[in-house]
């Protein structure tokens, strides 16, 4: 009998592991399979973050989970189709002013050719000369980018529209999920389980706190500087930027970029006073609010932070900056415990 237990015990974890290859390789050759994936993926993701804001309301109103969900979720979806409603026309209104844009870029260097007689030094000449072709290179790349990236949104418009209401039953049954899941694993690790995915919990939940927390100070920031200078989208750039905040460190010079860019559509002076007053929002940030709460709420060196940055961003892009903190904590929480309750 023990014989046979063992045995079992072996093809099980056999079994779990073919499995897991099987899903693996599926995920990386089937486009169907990825995208339900990534759906459930950015779903689950989403639901953990809105969880926090869902017991709260369920706490404070004495709600029913249920309730509660779908309470949150119809605030999120609302206030994202109000957004849709209120900016994609202004969107499409403005992409037709990129040419004005970068012929007053155009303009002011052609300005500054002339008066300070660049065409007689040759060396100062041959860099205007690849700036402007550069410029011409780069209006030609982003409209490419912006069409091509506004057809994509299009195209997946259906999958997007499926993930509020994965996110709703994630939100009323992920207690079940997360037991049924705990019953695959042999019954004596359980509890240390547990214990672990606890630990994560707490670290990865201090993280997203003081990370939302600094996003909402950055937009606030970046919301009185646009209203200052009469920027355009002054609401939805700082939201913008408080969301691509996220990302430690190189989330402000992200978010900074549309606030500069729609800053030129009115004259190149305008976003140079716009680029000063990003770069104090970004050395505030970066060298006071930034190393105090990302390190505290991680409890990892900066410079670990930025390593993960750099990593992240080389085998994901942004989406790799976004997840990479986020998966350095549950590595350094497992290592932790792992050495904690096993060693």
């Amino acid at each position: 009998m023990n014989l046979l237990k063992r045995y079992k015990s072996k093809l099980l974890n056999l079994l779990l592991i073919l499995i897991l290859v099987i899903f693996i390789l599926s995920y990386y050759l089937s486009n169907s399979i990825k995208n339900v994936v990534n759906i459930l993926l950015i779903s689950a993701i989403l639901a953990y973050i809105i969880a926090p804001i869902r017991d709260f309301f369920q706490d404070k109103f004495k709600m029913k989970k249920k309730t509660a969900s779908m309470i949150i979720i119809l605030i999120i979806f609302g206030m994202f189709i109000t957004c849709i409603t209120l900016i994609i026309p202004e969107l499409f209104k403005e992409i037709s002013n990129i040419g004005v844009m970068f012929d007053n870029v155009a303009s002011f260097f052609e300005h500054i050719y002339v008066k300070f007689r660049v065409d007689s030094v040759p060396i100062l000449k041959s860099i205007y000369n690849e700036l402007m072709e550069k410029g011409n290179v780069l209006f030609l790349n982003l409209s490419k980018s912006l069409f091509g990236n506004i057809v994509l949104i299009v195209e997946n418009i259906v999958s997007c529209a499926v993930i509020p209401v994965v996110i709703y039953y994630f939100l009323c049954d992920g207690n079940k999920i997360y037991t049924k899941i705990l019953f695959i694993l042999p019954a004596e690790k359980r509890e240390v389980i547990k214990k672990i995915l606890s630990d994560i919990d707490k670290v990865l939940g201090r993280y997203i706190v003081g990370q939302v927390f600094l996003s909402v100070i950055i937009g606030f920031l970046t919301f009185i500087l646009l209203i200052i200078f009469k920027v355009k989208f002054p609401i939805w750039i700082s939201i913008l930027n408080a969301i691509l905040n996220i990302i430690p460190y190189f989330g402000p010079i992200f978010g900074g970029i549309p606030a500069v860019l729609v800053a030129l559509l009115d004259s190149p002076i305008k976003a140079l006073w716009v680029t000063v007053g990003v770069f104090i929002i970004q050395q505030i940030e970066g060298n006071i609010l930034s190393p105090k709460i990302t390190a505290d709420s991680t409890d990892m060196h900066p410079i670990i932070i930025i390593i993960l940055l750099l990593i992240g961003d080389k085998f994901g892009g942004f989406i790799g900056m976004l997840l990479a903190v986020p998966i350095g904590v549950i590595i350094k929480v497992l290592y932790d415990d792992i050495n904690y309750y096993l060693f």
